[in-house]
């Protein structure tokens, strides 16, 4: 398990502008690079840091780069070099994950609201949450988690698909067992909510990330809308599951287009509904397909 004085002690080495500027200046080499040799990490002389840092001697140089070696450098005999931390680290400052909170300037989304039905939805952020909300009803779906670098410098359309590829990206590794953010191992449970949502809402699967926390929550078909079988499907009915937005899935979701039903204690069926054409998901508790099948409705009936 991490140890909490190991960490704070970690973190308190960053609190020097200078160090995380040296950070940055390897970050800027391997940028340069673009291609690292074998997929080593460049390593920078004394004399090549000192060149890319603003600082007042090469003795504070030296006391910085000793304070980060070990954690976030590695001293060699030709230098210094990144560490996974340190190249985790100065990625996240990077990227802006610093700050307080995104900014965000909300605008008005087409569709209609899926508590009320009325066509007034903006899409705003909220605790670093993307979300639609109903200017009518005040209700909120779709709450996704968003990145300052996913809003920098993107339209209003743009940002949308930038947060449904990372959303199919996010279900499609957790669904995996792995971890979207750290690799870490994913358990998944499945949980039947019918008491706090009822209707085709009511299956809800959970992934929980053993090492960093991290959770990831949505219907049964969702995480399953991404699945090799149900991308083929779509895809031949012009549907590309895997750029579609929290707002065009749970309407699919909510009007049984996507539908799921429990066959058994730890089975689950998942129906996806295109036209006259459906797709049957055999789906065990752990999200993996155990069956496809391909069905015209007209031959099934509207199960």
């Amino acid at each position: 398990m991490p140890d909490e004085e190991e960490a704070a002690a970690a973190f308190a080495t960053l609190s020097d502008p200078t160090r995380i500027a040296i950070l940055r200046a390897f970050a800027e080499a391997l940028d340069e690079r673009r291609m690292p040799d074998g997929g080593t990490m460049p390593v920078l002389s004394f004399s090549e840091v000192y060149e890319r840092v603003d600082v007042d001697s090469t003795s504070q140089l030296s006391y910085h780069l000793e304070e980060l070696d070990g954690t976030y450098l590695r001293h060699t005999d030709d230098g210094w070099k990144f560490t996974y931390a340190g190249e985790a680290i100065v990625r996240q400052f990077l990227a802006g994950a610093y700050a307080g909170d995104v900014e965000f300037e909300p605008f008005e989304t087409a569709g209609s609201c899926l508590h009320c039905g009325a066509e007034a939805l903006v899409t705003d952020v909220e605790d670093r949450m993307l979300l639609h909300r109903c200017e009518d009803c005040g209700g909120g779906f779709g709450a996704i988690p968003v990145t300052p670098a996913q809003v920098v410098e993107r339209e209003d359309d743009a940002v949308l698909e930038s947060v449904a590829t990372r959303t199919a990206s996010f279900f499609g590794q957790f669904r995996e067992g792995v971890c979207g953010i750290c690799g870490g191992i994913v358990d998944i449970e499945v949980r039947d909510l019918e008491a706090e949502a009822p209707g085709n809402l009511r299956f809800v699967a959970t992934g929980r990330c053993r090492s960093c926390w991290s959770n990831f929550n949505g219907p049964v078909s969702v995480w399953v809308a991404t699945h090799p079988a149900s991308v083929a499907f779509h895809w031949d009915h012009g549907v590309d599951t895997t750029s579609l937005t929290t707002f065009e899935m749970l309407p699919r979701v909510v009007d049984k287009r996507w539908a799921t039903d429990r066959l058994a204690p730890d089975v689950y069926e998942v129906t996806f509904r295109v036209d006259e054409d459906v797709l049957r998901l055999v789906v065990d508790d752990d999200l993996s397909v155990e069956r496809a099948e391909r069905v015209r409705r007209d031959s099934v009936g509207d199960r």
